[in-house]
């Protein structure tokens, strides 16, 4: 299998459920050295999506340059709606869907966290969305803007601000540009989070379920905390961690897309890691994850540039096409 581990570097303070348009810090980053070990022994080339409020600071790129060459990692776009300018007021509460905001504004925010970018040299192909809330609109931006790979899809989420269906795909897929939950003909590679329904096809019956505006929160309840195991590390613990990608593999996936944030790097920066040893353990709940794919299951790690030039070669095209219905 191929394992693409990705990390939003961004600022501090998202996990208090304020969305600070202001000048935020972002001193987790240089926490994400803490990982620096654990990816030297199992070869991970993770792909850092960074966004603006820490790009905007010359000291963290120098470090993340520094780590993203010794692990022969990628660097990404990260995009925080709700702070980075143009900061326009709109009578929608933070953080607002990407599908409420006006396409020209959405672009010109683009445009601004580009620039810092472009502002060291820097021109990235890969993107997430904060939230996970893509939509039509920021798929057409980012297919304007060149970018060749997207991950924010989430599947079994669904929640105001962030993901909007329950029903997404689990292995990579190139996207319908009306409906990027669905395949069609977009050249950019959708990356959806590893995140499998226990049931096949039970996200789609809860996606109907939940159209019943008395059910929709129960529908995306029952997703998310019965529906699914996520291969996601900061979300759960080693064992359903294992379990989700045996039922991957055993259905047919090819791609193991697992993230998380630098801030869950820095104690306080994320719920349950209050203090340093919550930190520690999550670092050792890292290393087991990681020692348990390559003894156990035979993992490539790859960026997610990379994955897109792996999707050019047949055997690996046809086993996803196969698996996603293209």
């Amino acid at each position: 299998m191929l394992l693409a581990v990705s990390i939003d570097v961004e600022e501090e303070g998202l996990f208090s459920r304020q969305y600070e348009s202001a000048e935020v810090t972002a001193n987790n980053v240089r926490c994400l050295q803490a990982v620096d070990p654990i990816f030297q022994e199992f070869g991970i080339r993770p792909t850092l999506l960074v966004s603006y409020q820490v790009m905007r600071h010359p000291e963290h790129w120098e470090l993340l340059t520094t780590l993203g060459d010794r692990w022969d990692g990628e660097l990404g776009a990260h995009l925080h709606a709700w702070n980075t300018p143009p900061l326009r007021p709109l009578p929608f509460p933070e953080p607002v869907p990407s599908e409420l905001m006006p396409e020209d504004l959405l672009d010109a925010k683009m445009n601004s966290l580009l620039e810092t970018f472009r502002a060291v040299g820097c021109s990235p192909v890969s993107f997430r969305m904060g939230r996970f809330n893509i939509g039509p609109k920021m798929l057409a931006i980012l297919e304007r803007k060149g970018f060749h790979v997207d991950g924010s899809i989430a599947p079994m989420r669904r929640y105001y601000g962030g993901p909007e269906r329950l029903d997404g795909l689990v292995d990579p897929y190139f996207p319908d540009r009306g409906n990027p939950y669905r395949p069609g003909d977009s050249p950019i590679l959708e990356v959806p989070m590893t995140i499998v329904p226990v049931v096949k096809g039970l996200g789609s019956l809860l996606e109907r379920f939940g159209k019943q505006s008395r059910a929709a929160k129960w529908a995306s309840w029952f997703a998310m905390n019965l529906g699914s195991l996520p291969a996601q590390p900061a979300w759960t613990g080693l064992k359903r961690l294992k379990a989700a990608v045996r039922l991957h593999r055993a259905r047919g996936g090819v791609v193991l897309s697992v993230f998380f944030h630098s801030s869950e790097l820095i104690p306080g920066g994320y719920p349950g890691h209050g203090t340093a040893e919550d930190v520690r353990r999550f670092l050792d709940k890292l290393r087991g994850f990681f020692s348990w794919l390559h003894a156990k299951v035979g993992v490539e790690s790859i960026t997610f540039a990379g994955l897109r030039e792996k999707y050019k070669e047949p055997n690996v095209a046809a086993s996803l096409k196969r698996h996603t219905g293209q």
